[in-house]
């Protein structure tokens, strides 16, 4: 008898137009796919796009009007669904396929279907998913079903599925397939691991394998597996679309809906407070803070404080409304400004899903605060959009604005103090946030990529661009300034695209590079000779052996670190990649009692991040001799000695303590 067998997996997704949906659809991107994107062929392309609702009772809801043509997102998704899922391999059968389907093509003359084609044709003709492309069908849908009536359009895409479906299918051992219909007959959303581990022992599956059987179906969209998220290891969810609708009861569609106070907060400025959460989930079947736990995973929220309340609080930039104004508008008293820096993807576009997540894993961090603070428009009466948002950094604050312009991610700094009443310099603080972004960038990269890691082989690879602020610059026709940003300084030349030629930085564009430590190259320009030279050097050599010899006296007094460091530490624990789950051994290690380790246990549950914040207070606060070097020891005592060596390279040694 056969070991194994196929058996076909077909799912359908219909994930509306709305732009939350576009939020959660990377989750579901696989190579075994088959896309239909569709386009009412009877409007005009170039228009802004707006999302609508079919209510079982044939009532049309209009969604709102969002800051891009219908062209501009049929592009965006063509590009991110190329540059998450399409293999180098060419032969490879489990690519995806992609159709664009126009519809009302009743509405249309043979010739207008034509040039709406096209128009179509003309987005991906000579791009990078051109080949992902397999056609555009411009279709009469009235007629589906109409036998020698069908538009031939129809039947030609319903052919195109019919052969889909055949590659649908994948050799599975038989007793897999078995354990799959047993828990389809159960008639149940969500079991524990243990009663999987029992079907699957009946089923003659190996305890031992069935993590395994499990990711299996889980990639294939079976179910809904998660081991590495600590609130659902233990869970099997076997109805994803339950799951999905789950979730998607805190993000209503309909326009005027309200609930009260909690509601109102969740709807103006997207914070969501656990009274809310639970309230909402509580007949789930699964815990709320599991649900809210797997959001914070994929970041999709983040966990806030802006409320003086001590419930917990998560900021979900999905549920706000969209941005629609000048991406360049500022908020009245501005003194200093920082020209616009764009980061660009390989895609052209921003991809889907990327601009909130990494909006929720900047305000997660500890030095940014969200800015509710009104903006300043007659009109627009918030500073938190889901596609825009305000950031407050450091103390006193600076702003800084995140703005998704479809093709990029603007970023704009604002100083609204007098720059000698500021303790840090502007340019100081653009740079700092600079570098922030970057990491937060790639912590989304790592999450948006990693839904389906085993799949892909590419994803798309983004850039730093300096908008040119030349004469010839203007907000509907950006350029940038071409630089090597890592040698770039204020006083080097750059090169505008634009014009094809050098000059130098506007004062706003040289906020983003370093001022160039000047004192040898003035020599050198200035005609000193070579023995002149040397002897600086020399002298140079001298003054710092003796500086080294009279500070070593006080070089552990230097070391002493206080709580105005717990920033740097957290830091270097992050870059140093120390797993926050082990935050309570390491307070142990760091001399830290088990009550009041426990205490802060009990304050943050699930929330490793913040416990390892608390726990570092406490030792910064607590210990009189608090180095780097103690911190390294208990580092190590907790197993992760890679950690360790990385502290004592760039911080112990760094700083003369071995």
């Amino acid at each position: 008898m056969s070991t194994s067998t196929v058996q076909p997996f077909l799912h359908i997704w219909d994930c509306g137009g709305q732009p939350v949906f576009l939020e959660i659809l990377p989750a579901f991107l696989t190579p075994r796919t088959m896309f239909l994107l569709l386009f009412d062929a009877s409007k005009d392309f170039r228009e802004r796009w707006q999302s609508r609702q079919n209510t079982p009772d044939g009532e049309v809801l209009f969604g709102e009007v969002v800051n891009e043509s219908t062209s501009d997102l049929m592009a965006k998704w063509m590009s991110t669904i190329h540059s998450h899922l399409v293999k180098h391999n060419k032969d490879d059968t489990s690519s995806p396929s992609l159709y664009c389907i126009g519809t009302r093509g009743d509405k249309l003359n043979s010739e207008s279907k034509k040039e709406a084609k096209v128009q179509i044709q003309s987005l991906y003709k000579e791009k990078k998913f051109s080949d992902l492309i397999k056609d555009v069908l411009i279709i009469d849908n009235t007629t589906s079903g109409k036998g020698k009536r069908e538009d031939p359009s129809i039947t030609e895409l319903r052919g195109a599925i019919d052969g889909f479906i055949k590659t649908l299918v994948v050799p599975t051992p038989l007793n897999w397939v078995l354990f799959r219909k047993v828990f389809q007959k159960l008639e149940k959303n969500v079991i524990s691991v243990s009663d999987a581990i029992a079907i699957g022992v009946a089923c003659h599956i190996p305890a031992a394998d069935l993590p395994e059987v499990l990711k299996f179906y889980h990639e294939l969209g079976a179910l809904l597996y998660y081991p590495q998220i600590e609130g659902l290891r233990n869970k099997v969810i076997l109805n994803p679309k339950w799951f999905v609708d789950i979730i998607g009861k805190v993000f209503p569609l309909e326009k005027g809906w309200s609930g009260g106070k909690r509601w109102l907060l969740f709807q103006s400025k997207g914070i969501l407070v656990q009274p809310l959460y639970q309230e909402v989930w509580q007949s789930s079947g699964i815990d709320p803070e599991e649900i809210i736990e797997l959001l914070v995973h994929f970041r999709l929220a983040a966990q806030v404080q802006i409320e003086v309340d001590d419930s917990k609080q998560y900021f979900l930039p999905a549920a706000l409304p969209g941005y629609t104004g000048d991406s360049n508008e500022v908020r009245p008293g501005c003194k200093l400004r920082a020209s616009p820096v764009h980061i660009t993807f390989s895609t052209e576009y921003v991809p889907p899903g990327f601009f909130t997540r990494l909006a929720t894993t900047v305000a997660a961090n500890n030095n940014i605060k969200l800015n509710f603070n009104v903006a300043h428009s007659e009109v627009e009466r918030r500073s938190i959009y889901r596609n825009r948002v305000c950031f407050s950094y450091g103390h006193p604050s600076d702003d800084f604005v995140l703005t998704d312009v479809n093709k990029a991610i603007q970023v704009d700094v604002f100083r609204y103090l007098p720059e000698s009443s500021h303790p840090v310099p502007f340019k100081a603080v653009c740079q700092d946030i600079l570098e922030l972004l970057k990491k937060c960038c790639k912590k989304v990269e790592d999450t948006l990529y990693g839904y389906h890691g085993h799949h892909i082989t590419q994803s798309s690879s983004r850039d730093v661009r300096y908008v040119c602020e030349c004469k010839y610059s203007s907000s509907n026709a950006v350029h940038y300034i071409e630089v090597d940003a890592e040698k770039q300084t204020c006083s080097d030349q750059v090169y505008c695209e634009k014009v094809r030629s050098t000059r130098s930085l506007t004062t706003r564009e040289s906020m983003w590079f370093q001022d160039e430590f000047s004192y040898l190259k003035y020599l050198i320009q200035f005609g000193v000779g070579l023995i002149s030279l040397i002897i600086l050097l020399m002298l140079l050599t001298f003054s710092f052996t003796v500086l080294i010899n009279n500070s070593s006296t006080t070089a552990n007094e230097a070391n002493i670190l206080t709580i105005s460091d717990l920033q740097k530490v957290l830091d270097v624990l992050d870059d140093g990649y120390f797993p926050s789950n082990k935050w309570f051994q390491l307070g142990l290690s760091l001399g830290l009692s088990n009550p009041k380790l426990e205490t802060i246990e009990d304050n943050y549950p699930k929330n490793n991040e913040r416990c390892l914040q608390n726990c570092l207070t406490l030792w910064l606060k607590e210990n009189i001799e608090v180095t780097w070097s103690k911190l390294a020891d208990a580092v190590d005592n907790t197993g992760e000695k890679a950690v360790a060596a990385y502290i004592r390279i760039r911080k112990v040694q760094s700083k003369s303590e071995l």
